[in-house]
């Protein structure tokens, strides 16, 4: 029985089985029918040259698919191998028929030769001109790098010249491209029953222009495109082509890292296979973030203004690390490559040690120099005066709503987190990164007017302290960042009063002016509740209360939780001092009660542990009795529950009635909960639940490794049905360690700022806060893990980054002490482990104060 042909040829050969004259079976019935007119029937060949087996082809004619060629159902017929039954496996034979059909009517008699690399039968098309000893190739399907640097040494050998024409924008056309500054490419388009040719003039950075091949002429000098006479005309390319070394490679550098200073000793380069058109090459010194400083050349754009030695640069723009390839007796060259430059103001540059001023600067805060033009920080290119306002998009006015919100707080004299702010505009305002939200602030105070005050500032934690990327916010406004965590929390303190300050003069003026139609009260505008009433009198004596209380606690604290408690003091007098303005309006009086909750909030966290004062106590009811429902109102605060401390507490007696039948990995999920909810907490935990949470999780760190144990156990028994495997107990709540690696660049960038800034320790729900959504919450095992890999690169000499991490209030010191056995260091008594961490935090502090 024949062989039945199911594949859909669409290219075959006329002439022969040898031929090299293909032709196209049209898909559509109709264009068929015209195409079998011209060539008949009989005289299609499934040929050599195609790959294919030399028998012949029949047309198939269809109207409810596509027509194509088939071959006969012959028993005598072998198998055919043919791979390429498309359009595209034809280009070889078509290539070769127009390019030898175009140069004679260039004036050269020349016949296409096919070649081979092992594809298939037409991987490169030659073309040998004896006029102009050139060798044209058409290299449709590339040959591996060294095998194509060997045919073209040996062909230009023999041959003088080479013009070579890819099929592919591949690494052979990107090595042509570094050599001459173009490449040729080759491509065949279908146009009724053939493939038109077309060139292509590829160049680094734009897009290929093509043209058809009728186009393009046959010089001595090799085939030239119209694109190319216009880059020729440009002066922009190189002559001689595959014998001319390279250009320069290169490699990405991280943008923001690599500082720069120019090496006056150093004597200008004559000439460097560095040098490129529209560039010039400055020697000085060069340190790259983490590195050491090494003497290099910098390529610069001739428009950027040449540095001096006199400052200190940071790269910008696209910075790159450019490499030569290897010259004979010199090696490899190499260059770092930018677009511009941002000069460094003297504590930066004092910083990496590349400058050192006459006299050393004091690193005691001074507010932070401003920008006092908008090129003050900016690369250093022309500035333009102005450019066309861009228009408005989805984070324009993001960020005008955002700008709105910011402005009303700062007349309120007061700051706003980032929940808050996720209350009045919306869940998308929760849902961003923190990059996210640093374009947003960014947008707030753009365009930077110097002396100005800022709105993103207004914008804190939920302890009141700046936002830790408040830095780079600053930067890429153009102010100067300060030199560390305390120095910019000082400088927080100060532009939060001058914003207040602005904002709250722009109110009273406005306050001033009559009351138009429209801001006037209605005539039936609603009274406030007697309720509301009755709770606005309770919370102002409540205020007024706690204003004392963190009068009095001010006066016996220092630093910086003294600046945060007079700045909170400040927002509660400015609340007290608007009731007069809201007693009489219902919504004013409401929204006056809630934004009351969250500063009386903000001081019960700053003061602590309520102060009672009993003498005072007893003369308030001496003197004055009236005051008892005060007295009996003064618990109200406390009967007002943190809805996340119920949940804590449910939890907590959920883990005491079902430990005893419960699976050990539910209760650790329920243990996470309760450490989810607690990181909300608005207040620290009482007593009784953190002693309770803390011998919870005792419990069930023993119960775990008791489980771990017994597994193991029966695993080592069980040998005859576990050979060659180690028993490991369920990992269903634990993260793989991939997603361990993934996290731990994230958690070392933390914990390596937090070393540059002030060494502080933090807890882990405040790590999590800092990593802004992206840290998960972790088994305790889990954030060991994480630990030991980030310090897994650390120097055995050099304290561990997890220094500055603590466990939790009751034992500050089990991350630390598993972490150090993890990575294998020397352990530490538990009587010297409290010193020896704060010993550890200050040693690190030092070590990473001037690395960047």
């Amino acid at each position: 029985m024949g062989q039945i042909d199911t594949r859909l040829i669409q290219t075959a050969v006329i002439g022969g089985r040898d031929s090299d004259q293909p032709v196209i079976l049209p898909e559509q019935p109709h264009n068929l029918d015209e195409f079998i007119r011209q060539f008949g029937r009989d005289d299609f060949w499934c040929g050599t040259l195609l790959g294919g087996c030399g028998e012949p082809l029949r047309p198939k004619r269809y109207v409810t698919r596509v027509c194509h060629f088939a071959h006969e159902a012959d028993p005598a017929r072998g198998e055919c191998h043919r791979t390429s039954h498309s359009a595209d496996g034809a280009d070889h034979l078509f290539v070769k028929t127009h390019v030898t059909r175009w140069l004679a009517g260039q004036g050269y008699a020349a016949q296409g030769e096919l070649r081979s690399f092992g594809h298939c039968h037409g991987d490169a098309v030659d073309f040998r001109l004896p006029r102009t000893r050139t060798h044209l190739r058409f290299e449709l399907h590339s040959d591996d790098y060294r095998s194509w640097r060997k045919a073209a040494d040996s062909l230009g050998a023999k041959e003088g010249r080479i013009e070579w024409v890819f099929g592919r924008d591949d690494a052979l056309a990107r090595d042509m491209m570094a050599r001459r500054g173009y490449a040729l490419l080759v491509r065949c388009e279908t146009e009724g029953n053939d493939r038109r040719v077309f060139i292509g003039t590829a160049t680094d950075g734009k897009k290929t222009p093509w043209v058809p091949l009728e186009h393009c002429r046959m010089t001595e000098s090799g085939l030239v495109t119209p694109a190319l006479e216009e880059l020729r005309a440009e002066g922009v390319l190189r002559a001689a082509g595959i014998g001319r070394e390279p250009f320069p490679g290169s490699v990405a550098l991280p943008r923001g890292q690599v500082v720069f200073a120019v090496d006056t000793e150093a004597a200008p380069l004559a000439s460097s296979p560095l040098a490129m058109l529209g560039r010039r090459l400055i020697p000085g010194f060069v340190k790259p973030a983490g590195s050491r400083i090494v003497r290099a050349h910098l390529s610069l754009p001739d428009t950027v203004p040449p540095p001096t030695d006199q400052y200190v640069y940071q790269l910008a723009g696209s910075v790159r690390l450019l490499v030569t390839d290897v010259v004979e007796e010199n090696g490899s060259s190499w260059a770092v490559r930018a677009d511009a430059l941002v000069r460094l103001n003297g504590l930066e540059a004092e910083r990496t040690g590349l400058w050192r001023p006459s006299v050393a600067l004091d690193e005691k805060y001074v507010p932070a120099a401003r920008a006092s033009s908008a090129c003050e920080r900016t690369p250093l290119t022309e500035c333009a005066p102005g450019g066309p306002k861009a228009p408005e998009t989805a984070q324009g006015k993001a960020a005008d709503e955002l700008r709105k919100v910011l402005e009303e707080v700062a007349a309120k004299g007061a700051t706003i987190t980032w929940s808050d702010l996720a209350k009045r505009l919306g869940r998308w305002v929760h849902d961003l990164p923190n990059t996210g939200r640093q374009e947003l602030l960014v947008e707030v105070d753009r365009p930077r007017v110097p002396d100005h005050p800022l709105l993103s500032v207004l914008v804190v934690t939920h302890m009141g302290r700046p936002l830790w990327y408040l830095g780079q916010v600053l930067s890429r406004l153009g102010a100067a960042e300060p030199a560390s965590e305390f120095a910019l929390q000082q400088w927080a303190a100060a532009e939060t009063r001058k914003t207040h300050e602005a904002y709250r003069h722009r109110r009273a003026r406005a306050s001033v002016a009559p009351p138009s139609a429209a801001k006037r009260p209605a005539a039936g505008e609603r009274a406030p509740f007697g309720s509301d009433v009755d709770q606005a009198h309770r919370r102002r004596a409540e205020m007024r209360e706690k204003l004392e209380e963190a009068s009095r606690t001010r006066a016996r604290t220092k630093g910086t939780r003294a600046q945060r408690l007079a700045q909170a003091i400040r927002q509660g007098e400015e609340h007290l001092r608007r009731y007069e303005e809201v007693r009489s309006q219902r919504r004013a009086l409401r929204d006056w009660l809630g934004e009351g909750d969250r500063v009386l909030d903000l001081l019960i966290g700053l003061i602590g542990r309520p102060i009672t004062v009993t003498p005072a106590r007893v003369e308030r009811r001496a003197v004055a009795p009236d005051l008892k429902p005060a007295k009996a109102l003064e618990p109200k605060p406390v009967e007002k529950k943190d809805p996340n401390l119920r949940k804590i507490r449910r939890l907590l007696g959920e883990l005491d009635r079902t430990h005893g039948h419960r699976p050990t990995q539910d209760l650790l999920r329920l243990l996470d909960e309760i450490g989810k909810h607690r990181d909300q907490l608005a207040r620290p935990l009482p007593a009784a639940e953190t002693k309770l949470v803390e011998r919870w999780q005792s419990r069930l760190e023993d119960r775990r490794s008791a489980e771990r144990s017994a597994q193991a156990a029966a695993a080592s028994r069980n040998t005859s049905a576990r050979t060659g495997r180690t028993a490991e107990p369920p990992q269903d709540d634990r993260l793989p360690a991939e997603r361990i690696e993934k996290l731990a660049p994230t958690v070392r960038d933390i914990l390596e700022e937090l070393a540059r800034a002030d060494g502080t320790p933090l807890s882990w729900g405040d790590l999590r806060l800092r990593a802004g959504g992206q840290l998960p919450f972790l088994h305790p095992d889990d954030q060991v893990a994480l630990l030991v890999v980030v310090d897994r690169g650390t120097p055995a000499d050099e304290p561990l980054l997890s220094t500055l991490v603590d466990n939790s209030v009751a034992a500050p010191h089990r991350l630390y002490r598993q972490v150090r056995l993890g990575l294998g260091r020397e352990p530490v008594p538990d009587t010297e482990l409290e010193t020896h961490r704060a010993v550890e935090a200050l040693r690190l502090r030092q070590i990473w104060r001037y690395r960047r």
